[in-house]
């Protein structure tokens, strides 16, 4: 997803070669103490062959439209016309 967001927003930030980069990490039970470091030597898990800049759009849309609600319930967006 992240890779994603990337080659919407920012493209020039996405390293050459994340297509090739998958990484899978299934079991990282102490990711939050340990790091990524303890389960990726590059610091990519997941799958960023996946990642398209048209995936990352969508999220971007849809995390916009549903952060807007929770804005306009705390009063600080206009209601959507």
């Amino acid at each position: 997803m992240e890779t994603s967001i990337l080659l919407h927003a920012e493209p020039d930030l996405v390293r050459p070669g994340y297509e090739a980069a998958d990484h899978s990490a299934p079991d990282r039970p102490f990711l939050l103490t340990h790091g990524m470091r303890a389960y990726t030597d590059t610091g990519v898990i997941g799958h960023p062959s996946h990642a398209t800049a048209a995936k990352g759009k969508a999220v971007l849309a849809s995390l916009t439209q549903d952060f807007e609600a929770h804005l306009r319930a705390l009063g600080e967006a206009e209601p959507a016309a």
